[in-house]
């Protein structure tokens, strides 16, 4: 239960958010701040699913509404991932075009969530603000997710009421995943990837399992550098013809290689041989040069650069510096 998990791990937040529901005087903005914490979006849904319940505590999470809420598919809440890509303006119109109708939902009552609100453009930042200042109506509900609440403008921080988050922890998240069936290596680097759980994610996802696979084999032929090339034109490229599934295998491949070479800077160990035997691989070949050309490949993805030309610059970079 992510209840107990607050409570054991964030208990000023837990105690914050408990104290509103038994007296009833849940705020209509809350802004989750602190150091990122993948606790906190789970706890933004089960305070959305706190509030569609209306009791004076925290919800059950087991029942059909509360399930639904976190699935994202509870007509009346909605999740932005904020962290998955920038918010933009038809996020937010989606938001405004939504909550002006009348609630499909029996409680009445609508709940937008925002992650990483940080990655939200002035611009959106401002329609944000014009909406909170004028909610469709008195049972609308914003919880806001913010990793440093400093970026954000202040007019927005002053119309939340702040919950402060205080520990980095992925161990729940780990933790989760494993109990889905996933080893402890692919619970980890999903865990620090989504920074979520993901209940539909499938222990034979193709997106993960073949990205995970190209950084292996990228690694591998390292040492036999010229050879990346051609393990990205004729199999990396083949793998997905399709334009969204190639994006989706792409962003697990450098999500997966930045965490690898992190916990390879940091000289890192883990009970899995063959993950210990990537990080030295790593570890002989110039990794913080490796970081550097991988972090700029992902920053131009966040620009929307073309994918397949991403990975003619990484070949050249490897082949030419490493």
């Amino acid at each position: 239960m992510i209840k107990e998990q607050l409570k054991e791990s964030e208990p000023i937040a837990y105690q914050s958010l408990y104290h509103a529901l038994k007296n009833r005087k849940v705020a209509h903005s809350y802004l989750f701040s602190g150091e990122y914490s993948p606790l906190k979006i789970e706890a933004a849904y089960l305070l959305a699913q706190s509030i569609v319940e209306g009791k004076d505590d925290f919800a059950c999470e087991t029942c059909d509404t509360c399930k639904r809420i976190r699935k994202n598919s509870y007509f009346d809440v909605i999740f932005v991932d904020g962290y998955s890509g920038i918010i933009k303006k038809d996020d937010i119109e989606n938001i405004l075009d939504e909550f002006s109708r009348t609630s499909l939902e029996s409680s009445g009552k609508k709940v937008y969530i925002l992650a990483n609100i940080n990655n939200a453009t002035s611009k959106v930042l401002n329609m944000i603000l014009k909406f909170m200042e004028e909610p469709s109506s008195e049972n609308t509900y914003g919880i806001f997710i913010s990793d440093n609440k400093e970026d954000l403008l202040p007019t927005v921080v002053s119309r939340c009421q702040e919950i402060p988050f205080l520990t980095r922890d992925f161990s729940f998240l780990i933790g989760k995943y494993e109990e889905k069936g996933f080893d402890h290596t692919d619970a980890y680097l999903l865990a620090n990837i989504l920074h979520r759980f993901d209940p539909d994610l499938d222990l034979n996802d193709p997106y993960y399992l073949n990205a995970r696979d190209f950084v292996y084999r990228t690694l591998e032929d390292l040492d036999h550098k010229n050879h990346l090339p051609v393990l990205f034109y004729k199999e990396f490229y083949n793998t997905f013809k399709d334009r969204d599934d190639f994006r989706k295998c792409v962003d697990y491949y450098l999500a997966i290689i930045l965490i690898m070479i992190d916990d390879a800077l940091r000289q890192e160990s883990y009970d899995d041989s063959e993950y210990n035997a990537y990080l030295d691989m790593i570890r002989a070949h110039d990794p913080g040069r490796l970081l550097q050309i991988f972090a700029e490949a992902q920053d131009k993805v966040r620009m929307n650069a073309e994918r397949k030309l991403l990975f003619d610059a990484i070949s050249y970079e490897i082949i030419s510096y490493i």
